[in-house]
């Protein structure tokens, strides 16, 4: 089949944007994309269809273009994501010598698909060979009305193994079969923590799975989603790498379908961020774009602010995680804010700590990932009602501020931090409170390492207990004569009185500065 037969075809309504004179070129396959850099999914002579969705200017426009080119693809065909294709984009094409079509607004992908399929089958007189065979019968699938999942199980059928889609928190988006239990978290780790893709995570029963990336131009690898498959690494240039390398492909596409969903809903929510920024929301203004967000706030409402310090597009990158990190005890609409990702969260019957608690474990799983960077992250207190959402907001990007002064790569603060002394301890620098703690809990610590005493452990429950010598000793588990003597050994250790406030004070600041 032939570009020039393809604009022939009435019911497609194909128009030439761009190459009038290059349609003589030869379409030997057709694929789906909206990767920024979609080369390595690509055959040569194949017909790229694109929604635009990566689209962010001339120089995506040229990057994109480019992997085309490299990967000899026979022509471009936009969408209608962009009712008019980018002027910068033709121009692109233009001068790469890439032919450009526009696919009618009336017509659909799944059509253009269907029929340049059916048309190249009829060309090659039966059913096509590898390489193409696999990705036409997942595209048939799709055309056919298929599901992500169907897609899924159809692949792990090819295979005749079980294979999944997942997150980069080991959260299963899909799979042909439920996930062995503790899985996850292995793969997860086994995707971050691999120094090349394609890769491998051994399983605790003697099994392999294996693990490839949805998306090479991902901004980060945290921000990436992953296939995982029963087996070894499939054999390079055979037709399982195909059928994985293809459904890569169509999960790369669904997912920015998804994101294109999403971007409407951030445009919402940077307008409510703009009206409350400005001094002059009106609360029905509020409450309005509270319900287009589908966000209520009957059930309790809280503030996240997370930032990827030390990542490139950090913007990018901190939205995705945190909208991956909410899923799916409460999904909540996340959106930048400079270089950190806002987002506003009905508790939807959860309570702040279990929200808290479910971020703070999700981050911990991408933690194998971060290279260099580190996930600082700040939640609010909770809110019933939509009079208080610009504090609220506030609140969590201020805790996310104090949480840039913690250590770790992960650290957090919350609503309640903030109103408490760990914010002050927070602001603190950190070779000073190390300073600190060393030169105030010093000794206790060698006596104890010295003489297997727990002098610390003492002391901590002692101010635990408010001063009470019969509770400390219930709960050490001792005789309040030892009990006295442990307390008067620490007093003598460090020169400090447990009977002054001031001391005990100095005492507990010392013990949260680990």
């Amino acid at each position: 089949m032939r570009l020039r037969d393809l604009c022939q075809v009435d019911h497609l309504g194909l128009k030439v944007l761009t190459g009038h004179d290059l349609l003589d070129r030869r379409v030997r396959g057709i694929t789906t994309t909206d990767l920024i850099e979609p080369g390595r999914f690509l055959k040569p002579a194949e017909l790229v269809l694109t929604e635009l969705t990566w689209h962010e200017g001339p120089g995506s426009a040229r990057r994109f273009v480019a992997a085309l080119v490299e990967a000899k693809a026979a022509a471009l065909c936009s969408g209608t994501a962009l009712k008019v294709p980018p002027a910068d984009l033709v121009d692109a094409c233009a001068e790469a010598g890439l032919p450009m079509l526009a696919l009618g607004v009336e017509v659909s992908f799944g059509s253009l698909t269907e029929y340049v399929l059916r048309a190249l089958i009829e060309e090659f007189g039966s059913a096509p060979s590898r390489p193409y065979g696999p990705r036409r019968r997942l595209a048939s699938t799709l055309v056919d009305g298929g599901s992500l999942s169907k897609v899924v199980t159809t692949v792990a059928g090819e295979l005749d193994v079980p294979c999944w889609v997942m997150s980069a928190t080991g959260r299963v988006v899909v799979g042909s079969q439920p996930l062995p239990e503790g899985a996850g978290g292995r793969l997860a780790h086994a995707f971050l923590s691999a120094r090349f893709l394609p890769g491998t995570a051994p399983q605790p029963d003697g099994t392999v799975l294996s693990v490839f990336p949805v998306s090479r131009g991902a901004p980060h690898r945290i921000a990436n989603w992953f296939l995982a498959y029963a087996g070894e690494q499939v054999r390079a240039g055979g037709e399982h790498e195909d059928l994985i390398v293809e459904l890569a492909a169509l999960v790369a596409l669904e997912r920015s379908r998804l994101e294109a969903a999403q971007r409407i809903e951030r445009r919402v929510l940077d307008q409510l961020l703009a009206l409350l920024a400005s001094g002059d929301a009106n609360l029905p203004g509020v409450v309005s774009r509270l319900h287009t967000l589908h966000i209520e706030t009957e059930d309790g409402l809280l503030a996240v602010a997370l930032a990827v310090e030390g990542a490139e597009r950090a913007d990018e990158v901190g939205v995705a995680v945190l909208d991956e990190l909410l899923r799916p005890l409460a999904p909540g609409v996340a959106t930048a804010v400079g270089a950190q990702a806002v987002a506003l969260v009905p508790l939807a019957g959860n309570t702040a700590d279990e929200l808290t608690a479910h971020l703070l474990a999700g981050a911990a799983t991408l933690e194998a990932g971060l290279g260099q960077a580190r996930i600082t992250i700040g939640v609010s207190s909770v809110t019933r009602g939509p009079a208080a959402l610009s504090s609220l907001i506030e609140e969590a990007r201020h805790a996310r501020t104090l949480a840039e002064l913690g250590e770790g790569r992960v650290s957090a603060i919350t609503g309640a931090d903030v109103s408490s002394h760990r914010s002050l301890i927070a602001a603190i620098p950190g070779e000073l409170r190390r300073s600190f703690r060393t030169r105030l809990l010093g000794p206790l610590e060698e006596y104890d390492t010295a003489h297997q005493t727990g002098l610390l452990e003492t002391l901590e429950t002692f101010l635990e207990e408010s001063g009470s010598w019969a509770a400390t000793a219930d709960r050490l588990h001792v005789h309040v004569n030892t009990l006295r003597y442990r307390l008067k050994r620490i007093e003598e250790l460090t020169g400090r009185s447990l009977n002054a406030l001031d001391e005990r004070v100095d005492f507990l600041l010392a013990l949260r500065m680990r």
